[in-house]
């Protein structure tokens, strides 16, 4: 372009424009009409010089040609769009077997490393509808169900590996029964508040015991939109996560693992379908007139998935309908609070003395007992002549029903 000026434009101006000025145009100083005119013609005439070699200084691109169209003779007929070819929905792939000789207390499953020995991670739950769907709640190793107020319930997660909690909530108050449950485990318990009772209570049974708000409350913090479309501004946000664990408990000088001397009752088998059990293809737990839980058995993974408030039981973290290798329902004194503590017809829950319950696996069910010595002391569940219950290898539910409330068998 710089070229160009020099070459043509300035020489051109130079012995052509200019002389034509000084003989032409200055002699017309007479004749104001004729000179403008003059003038005006000699601008165009020089515009036209400059955007005519410009123009011709640049190379010419044609446009990109359309891959998808196709080059056809007028009488030619249209090729037709071929349809799109329909992409199969990739299978799941099974996880890969693991051998590391180390086994998951509370699943049965193995586990990459040693986790037998860790306190686990005990998390309150809301399960409300304008709570759902939860997230997270595809990592607990146990879940339990069981009453809060009026007829709605709440549920427990318990973790064995606080590394692996993803994004898990909403996290809700606690109450007796969810501190003398944790402390079953020997676990840690995460929650949002709770009453006077429920926190002494933590106090009283040495649970270590962490409340949005309070002491640890860097574990928790608020997702605004847990639930895609829906802002939550409050109630329903409070969340939390294994990274977060990782990065506080070092500095909350806490016990994480258990003491020596403490050894898990539960056992698992790789066939823990009962004998002489009757069908349970589906079940049906009742926690009160207007709330129950339906479980249905797939033969092909031998797993019971869950329904509640006519939709799928699902993790919003990943969409997946979690699958359950066991079902227990122990059946005990639920009553209304009296006192202080008693607001909203909270409820109070026996969880410990003897009871009858059931048992549910492998698409068949059974009666059990169930016991528990005293409130730091682990849940123990026998077949009716006495006999240890064992467990198939996976996640197992247990739902805390009234003794006036029942589940059905199909």
């Amino acid at each position: 372009m710089k070229a160009l000026k020099e070459l043509v434009i300035i020489p051109f101006i130079e012995k052509v424009i200019i002389p034509i000025y000084e003989k032409v145009v200055i002699p017309l100083n007479k004749n104001k009409r004729l000179r403008n005119f003059t003038v005006l013609a000699l601008v165009v005439l020089v515009c036209g010089i400059i955007i005519t070699t410009t123009t011709c200084g640049e190379t010419y691109s044609p446009p990109e040609s359309d891959s998808s169209a196709t080059m056809q003779s007028p009488d030619s007929e249209p090729t037709p769009t071929p349809e799109p070819e329909e992409t199969p929905e990739p299978e799941a792939t099974p996880e890969p077997e693991i051998e590391s000789g180390y086994i998951n207390p509370l699943t049965g499953l193995p586990t990459e490393e040693d986790v037998s020995r860790n306190r686990p991670i005990a998390i309150s739950l809301a399960n409300t509808t304008d709570a759902l769907p939860m997230n997270g709640v595809s990592r607990t190793d146990i879940l339990y169900e069981f009453l809060v107020e009026g007829g709605i319930t709440r549920m427990l997660g318990i973790f064995q590996d606080y590394s692996r909690v993803q994004v898990t909530g909403s996290i809700r108050s606690i109450r007796l029964y969810t501190v003398q449950i944790a402390r079953s485990y020997d676990a840690i318990l995460l929650a949002s508040g709770g009453p006077d009772s429920a926190t002494g209570e933590a106090s009283n049974l040495n649970v270590t015991c962490f409340l949005e708000g309070g002491r640890g409350s860097q574990l928790f913090y608020r997702d605004r939109n847990r639930i895609p479309g829906r802002s939550l501004e409050g109630l329903h946000s409070v969340v939390t996560t294994g990274e977060r664990m990782a990065r506080w408990f070092p500095d909350l000088d806490i016990r994480l693992q258990h003491e020596d001397d403490r050894e898990y009752v539960l056992t698992f088998t790789d066939d823990a379908t009962p004998a002489g059990g009757r069908d349970a293809t589906e079940v049906v737990v009742r926690f009160s007139g207007g709330k129950s839980s339906t479980f249905t058995y797939n033969a092909d993974n031998n797993n019971y998935t869950m329904r509640q408030y006519n939709r799928d039981f699902i993790d919003a973290t990943n969409g997946l309908h979690i699958p359950f290798a066991n079902i227990i329902v122990i059946k005990t004194s639920v009553t209304a609070l009296t006192g202080p503590d008693a607001g909203a017809g909270r409820r109070d829950i026996v969880t410990t003395g003897r009871g009858e319950g059931y048992f549910v696996h492998g698409g068949k069910y059974i009666e059990i007992n169930w016991s528990r010595a005293d409130k730091t002391s682990q849940f123990v569940y026998t077949l009716k002549d006495g006999t240890e219950l064992e467990l198939g290898r996976g996640r197992t539910f247990i739902g805390i029903i009234p003794t006036n409330m029942d589940a059905t068998f199909n």
